[in-house]
């Protein structure tokens, strides 16, 4: 058998391990049958795979059907833990979620999408469509636009070639140019805002966390549009995101 031959089969069983990770990554269980169908592969072929996995705990089989195992969370968990700014940002968070009452979230780029890698809840914090681990387009929301800003221009160009600029609202920004003028006033300000860009009726608020010039994510507070208002969404909000943004690349830095 030659090299290119193992080489060859060594990723397809990569991507049809992935494959069946991502079919399960909803946390719904998904019978032989149902999967083999979904991955468009013979029952045979994926039972093995799907037994190596369960053998692995990796997988959890219960009553006929497959679910992810709980080691893909210990594995989240260590990721989640390993980010530069993921224990300095708790304390801070904390401290603008009680100010704001809203919700804030510390936002990272990863592939040219937002993650969402920590966050914390004021008492009438609202937060229909953010959740830890979740992915976003970084165009769409005011704390991937924090980022996109302090970004090399040519960066920003390939995120946008590779993940295009889909609208979400009327709102949103669908064209290169306009992005980029936006993401100019930005990098001025240290403010990005949102409104209604990603979902109808909402707002947020963003500013970059910043060390040694390069962007390592986003400070943001987010909450419905009857509450991020007036001077409130304009000053308010952008002068307590932009100081505790601040406050986190100090931390960083100690």
């Amino acid at each position: 058998m030659s090299s290119d031959t193992v080489s060859g089969d060594t990723v397809q069983a990569s991507e049809r391990t992935l494959a069946i990770v991502e079919a399960l990554g909803d946390g719904e269980k998904r019978t032989l049958t149902e999967l083999a169908a979904d991955l468009d592969l013979p029952r045979s072929t994926l039972h093995g795979y799907l037994s190596s996995m369960v053998n692995a705990e990796y997988l959890v089989k219960e009553d006929g059907a497959y679910r992810l195992g709980l080691r893909f969370l210990d594995h989240g968990i260590a990721v989640q833990r390993a980010n530069l700014l993921y224990e300095a940002a708790g304390p801070i968070l904390e401290q603008v979620a009680d100010e704001t009452r809203e919700s804030v979230w510390l936002v990272v780029e990863e592939y040219g999408q937002a993650v969402c890698l920590r966050k914390a809840k004021g008492d009438l914090a609202i937060q229909p469509y953010k959740t830890l681990g979740g992915r976003l387009h970084l165009h769409s929301i005011a704390a991937g636009k924090a980022i996109l800003a302090h970004l090399p221009e040519s960066r920003v160009h390939e995120i946008i070639d590779h993940h295009g600029l889909p609208a979400f609202t009327d709102a949103t920004i669908t064209d290169r140019d306009r992005l980029f003028d936006g993401l100019e006033r930005i990098a001025e300000t240290g403010v990005a805002f949102n409104d209604g860009e990603s979902l109808e009726r909402f707002r947020a608020v963003a500013s970059p966390v910043c060390l040694d010039g390069e962007v390592l994510g986003s400070l943001v507070v987010s909450g419905p549009k009857n509450r991020l208002r007036g001077d409130r969404f304009t000053e308010e909000i952008p002068d307590t995101v932009t100081g505790a943004a601040n406050a986190l690349e100090l931390e960083v830095k100690c």
